[in-house]
């Protein structure tokens, strides 16, 4: 039988080879194990890269993209990442004598692999992978809550990827959360959080085009975030290791509760209505009432009132406004907190308030499936307002 074999020697290069002959080498970290696999797992391969050592120029494109497909096939089991291909004309001169092409078939056989094929190597095991197949969605959600935190943890689980955090003066809290569902592949062996800085992270992530396919991954008891940006256009492929933080973060239970006014509104009209009023004062009261909900503020330099009631339009459910009402509730919150909020509008063309005298605001932003990002605001009491 076949065989493709991995092999590696603490300190020196990777061989890759196939039996019937061909090799290239990899420099690697902690590696010192031999690993054979049947390449019966490669024969219903549905990826061809050729690549052409006929001139240089068309070498180091197609090198590249055989790269690129060899780490994404390896990547679920094994974290490649962490390795540098050097791979020249040289390395392979011994057995092309009678060809000009190299030809590697890999495929996406990463879940026919049972985990002894990777327990004997002293590797890094990637315990985390998630992919996300907009960066977009990311990329907005730390946009949205960089300016309320600075550095948070990431839990990560079998349900998904999850966050909570309050601001430094303990009036704002943030809740997030990413089902599995979001991600194709999800893959979370083992419970593992992710400190990172907010404004790290931002830098790292633009970066990433937002067409861009985003996989995360990590170690156990990881000291790094790997990012792997892959454009849905290109060959492009870019990857990036993040410092890791320890976080001493305490989870607040936030209780489930029934809120006496819930309103649902386009999330773009909620953004308007808190800048227009921030321009007169720092605080708006939200009134609901079975006339509507009025958002009125009062400054120096004069009053603002902005006043919707429930309507429905067939043609454009988003731009619906719908309010479910138990009994009236008036609140004062910081302007400077909702503006603050609404950068999360991106997110979701509608936004939904929950108020209850005497509790938290909540304005949450509902994504694709059940994911969520929620924000938590306290109300101004007294002298407060």
């Amino acid at each position: 039988m076949s065989y493709f074999t991995y092999e590696a020697l603490p300190r020196s290069d990777v061989d890759f080879s196939l039996s019937s002959g061909g090799s290239f080498a990899m420099e690697p970290h902690e590696i010192s194990e031999k690993i054979s696999f049947p390449a019966n797992y490669l024969e219903d391969s549905s990826i061809s890269v050729i690549s052409s050592v006929s001139h240089c120029r068309e070498w180091d494109h197609n090198m590249q993209k055989l790269i690129r497909d060899l780490r994404r096939s390896l990547m679920y089991w094994m974290d490649v990442s962490c390795c540098a291909l050097l791979v020249s004309r040289q390395n392979l001169s011994s057995f092309l004598t009678d060809s000009n092409h190299l030809s590697f078939l890999v495929d996406d056989y990463r879940r026919s692999i049972t985990p002894p094929f990777y327990q004997h190597a002293n590797c890094g095991v990637a315990v985390l992978e998630a992919r996300l197949e907009q960066a977009d969605l990311l990329k907005k959600i730390v946009d949205a809550i960089k300016d309320l935190v600075q550095d948070c943890n990431f839990d990560c689980n079998d349900s998904g990827v999850a966050l909570q955090a309050m601001d430094n003066s303990h009036v704002a809290l943030v809740s997030m959360m990413l089902k599995a569902e979001s991600f194709s592949p999800y893959r979370c062996d083992r419970n593992v959080a992710l400190g990172l800085n907010l404004t790290s992270l931002t830098k790292v992530l633009r970066a990433a085009q937002n067409e861009d396919i985003l996989t995360i991954k990590a170690e156990d008891a990881p000291d790094v975030l790997n990012l792997v940006f892959e454009s849905s256009e290109s060959d492009r492929l870019s990857e990036y290791d993040l410092k890791l933080m320890d976080i001493d973060q305490e989870h607040l239970g936030i209780p489930d509760t029934e809120y006496a006014a819930t309103i649902s509104m386009p999330s773009s009209e909620f953004s308007r209505i808190c800048r227009d009023l921030m321009a007169l004062s720092e605080s708006v009261s939200i009134e609901a009432s079975k006339d509507g909900v009025k958002f009125s503020c009062s400054g120096d330099i004069g009053n603002g009132a902005v006043t919707l009631r429930s309507h429905s339009n067939v043609e454009k459910p988003d731009m619906n406004v719908e309010i479910e009402l138990t009994e009236p509730v008036s609140l004062t919150f910081s302007l400077k907190y909702l503006v603050n909020f609404c950068k999360a509008a991106g997110l979701s063309k509608t936004v939904k308030l929950c108020l209850s005298n005497e509790v938290p605001l909540l304005v949450e932003y509902a994504l694709a499936g059940s994911s969520y990002l929620r924000f938590y605001l306290a109300p101004k009491i007294g002298d407060e307002e």
